[in-house]
């Protein structure tokens, strides 16, 4: 995924920090596929793929209020 820019990085922090219900149901999107990816019998590719947009969009999620943080001072 290419680096998001420094305002995408403090929508995510605010999704994080005040929208508690939406960050959960990303992470619980990314938990689910990957319990399914070991029985995607037909398009596993797709089911990587999904998984892998989903990890990363989780990561960026759980980091960015570190990474808005970092952002202000630096």
């Amino acid at each position: 995924m290419i680096r998001p820019d420094e305002q995408v990085v403090r929508a995510f922090a605010h999704i994080k920090q005040n929208v508690p219900a939406a960050a959960g149901w990303i992470i619980e999107q990314y938990r689910t596929e990957l319990e399914r990816l070991p029985h995607a019998a037909q398009n596993t590719g797709i089911a990587q793929g999904r998984c892998q947009v989903l990890k990363e969009i989780s990561e960026l999620l759980t980091n960015s209020p570190e990474l808005a943080a970092e952002a202000r001072e630096g």
